[in-house]
């Protein structure tokens, strides 16, 4: 059963799959389901410019507004058509309450231009002002006034909200409804809404908690549209002039039409925000509300569902989150970001969880259609100056990117859609001067993935084969080396033992027999049978270590030496730094020494047979020397001998170094004496481990 497993997982075809699969995973981003491109433009050379596209003429295509402070220190704005042409320049007489240059736009007088719409500031007064730019009949009316702040610490600031201004949505309505909320001054803290026919500003009571217009929709079918806001507790000591409530506790809140209190505020008794979105639940309009606490020890979150009386039907708590934020997806999921761990949830109406998801550290989201499929996407802007992460409208599939600015913060950060011929859209990310435009469209790649997939799979598994192939042709080869080189040696022992010797060997133990020389009888027997035994043991290696072939060729010298009647002398030395365990051709050294004394010194009388083994860096030295009579001699004496010895070890090396990658190396050096005679033959052979 194992051996079967480990089978399956070593086919072919199974190891094409493991490569395909880490190619896969090593791949670029080349088949995600959304690609994005990013072109960056500089779009002012004032550092306080903000920068707005809106469709103001309704053909589908936005126009540019870029608010600024002009040269007296004022509130203004440029804007351009849609081609890119200038328009004008509009100029105020009053100043930007703060550095976010609040702009936002709506149709006022129902006559499919919208008007653009600023709040600004002079002196202790807030000021509205609304102007039709790209119409030459168009609205411009300036200085509405619409509230006076408080005092604080000898100054006045307040900051404008309004909800397409937050989420990039576009309101189509004749309503101009907008918040104005101030810090330590604590007023004013109200809703107002502008009605254009009778030119009359109508103010909400005051709403405790800092506030921001977050939409007007009809909750309770009467026809007329309720202001729902979030908010947040900042523990602001307000005056009893103002509220009898405490900015200590955070408080739900929603105003009817007339801009008064549809029901009486709910109190969460901790410093907190409050988020909200309306969903329907069998016809009816619910609230899904989210408390979320920043006060740990004296109240948790928690998820609630509201009707429009305001009682609690549904709520659960939830672990302390710092910094949550509630958005809706559809009519019944909503998400709920905790930006401390990064996470969103997903949930339904009964607040049950459907999914919980890792998201980017981010700074700051937003929600928009930009594929035009009424799903919108989720823009995830990062803390730092790390990739910027954009989802569909299930947090799946996300695209991530680099933008051009070194950190996606400040009060200059504008963040919005772009509207393109052909119904495309862009994101514009602005921070400082720069903006960077952002498309996010279909992969057309994604669709492939699969069949490039399958490709890379068949082009592995060939390649996969063919190395297999390869490898087959190669151990082919070797196996024909082999068998060659087995061949050889075969013919090398048959030299070794053929009946000439063999018959020699047995006339020395019989005249050794006769002549009661019992003992040298018994040696030689015991070396020739050790000989013998090593010579059939080995027959079927190609190679054998260093030390066996010393061994070996040794005991083949002293059988001759009896035989010959010690008419030769014979010394092996081997340096300290030779490895007897290196792997040698076998015979390497027994065919030379077996020839040494065949063809040289069985010829002459005091005769001396040298063996030396030294290593030289990577390279083993065998050098094999003889006194005998020379090569002349020995070429005469092959006559009546298996003279083949020399050439089959040629042979052999040659085979080996194509075999073993090891380069073989011999020469034979005949020797002279002083006077130039013979004096015998070396032979030198180099073995590259």
């Amino acid at each position: 059963m194992k051996q079967n497993f480990v089978s399956f997982l070593l086919h072919p075809y199974v190891i094409a799959f493991y490569i395909t699969f880490a190619i896969v995973i090593f791949l670029p981003e080349l088949f995600l389901k959304y690609e994005v491109s990013i072109e960056t433009l500089l779009h002012s050379k004032l550092d306080d410019s903000k920068l707005y596209h809106h469709d103001f003429d309704g053909d589908g295509i936005s126009e540019r507004i870029e608010a600024q402070t002009n040269t007296l220190g004022n509130s203004s704005f440029l804007f351009y058509h849609s081609n890119g042409d200038f328009g004008d320049q509009v100029n105020f007489n009053s100043h930007w309450p703060n550095k976010t240059k609040g702009i936002w736009f709506s149709d006022v007088d129902k006559n499919g231009k919208k008007e653009l719409f600023l709040v600004t500031q002079r002196a202790d007064s807030a000021f509205l002002h609304i102007v039709d730019p790209f119409s030459k009949n168009g609205i411009f009316l300036k200085d509405i006034f619409v509230d006076t702040i408080s005092e604080f610490n000898g100054t006045y600031n307040f900051h404008i909200a309004s909800s397409q201004q937050r989420l990039g949505l576009n309101l189509n309505n004749n309503e101009v409804i907008f918040s104005i909320k101030t810090g330590f001054a604590a007023n004013p803290r109200h809703i107002y809404k502008y009605d254009f026919d009778k030119k009359q500003v109508l103010k909400s009571p005051h709403l405790v908690n800092s506030g921001s217009f977050e939409q007007a929709i009809d909750i309770d079918k009467d026809g007329e549209s309720e202001i729902l806001f979030r908010n947040y507790a900042s523990a602001n000591n307000i005056d009893r002039i103002y509220t009898h409530r405490s900015d200590k506790s955070t408080w739900l809140q929603i105003l009817d039409d007339d801009l008064k209190f549809l029901f009486e505020p709910i109190e969460f008794k901790a410093i907190g925000g409050i988020y909200l979105y309306p969903y329907k639940e069998n016809s009816e309009t619910k609230l899904m509300v989210y408390f979320r606490s920043n006060q740990k020890n004296k109240l948790k979150p928690k998820l609630m569902s509201v009707n429009i009386e305001g009682g609690i039907e549904k709520e659960m708590e939830l672990p302390f989150m710092e910094k949550g934020e509630l958005r809706k997806i559809d009519n019944n999921t909503f998400s709920l970001f905790r930006k401390v761990d990064n996470s969103v949830i997903l949930f339904d109406s009964e607040l049950n969880e459907i999914q919980n998801l890792r998201i980017p550290l981010s700074n700051a989201i937003y929600q928009f259609d930009i594929l035009n499929n009424e799903a919108p996407e989720w823009l995830i802007l990062p803390k730092d100056a790390s990739k910027t992460t954009i989802y569909d409208s299930n947090f799946q599939h996300p695209v991530t990117f680099f933008t051009t600015s070194d950190s996606l913060q400040g009060d200059n950060l504008n963040v919005g859609l772009k509207l393109l011929v052909n119904g495309r859209k862009q994101i514009f990310i602005q921070n400082g001067n720069y903006v960077d435009y952002i498309s996010y469209k279909k992969n057309p790649l994604y669709y492939f993935q699969y069949g490039i997939y399958a490709a890379i799979y068949f082009g592995v598994l060939g390649l996969v084969l063919l190395v297999l192939k390869g490898q087959r042709i190669r151990d082919e080869k070797r196996r024909a080396i082999e068998k060659q080189i087995s061949e050889l040696q075969i013919k090398t022992i048959k030299n070794q033992v053929d009946p000439h010797f063999v018959f020699n060997a047995m006339n020395t133990i019989s005249e050794m027999t006769l002549i009661d020389n019992k003992l040298e009888a018994d040696k030689f027997i015991g070396q020739f049978s050790n000989f013998m035994r090593d010579t059939l043991k080995h027959s079927d290696k190609i190679t054998t270590t260093l030390k066996e072939e010393l061994a070996y060729t040794e005991n083949f010298i002293k059988l001759q030496q009896i035989r010959f009647n010690q008419s030769f002398k014979y010394t092996i030395n081997i340096d300290d730094e030779v490895n007897l365990n290196s792997k040698v051709p076998k015979h390497v050294l027994f065919t030379y020494a077996e020839n040494a004394i065949k063809h040289g010194l069985s010829l002459k009388e005091n005769g001396v047979l040298k063996i030396e083994v030294k290593q030289t860096n990577e390279i083993l030295l065998l050098s094999i020397e003889d006194n005998g009579v020379g090569i002349v001699d020995q070429g005469e004496s092959k006559t009546n001998s298996t003279g083949n010895g020399l050439l089959i070890m040629e042979q052999i090396f040659e085979l080996c170094t194509k075999l073993y990658r090891n380069k073989i190396k011999h020469r034979v050096v005949e020797l002279t004496d002083k006077k130039g005679a013979k004096a015998g033959i070396k032979v030198e052979i180099e073995i590259l481990n």
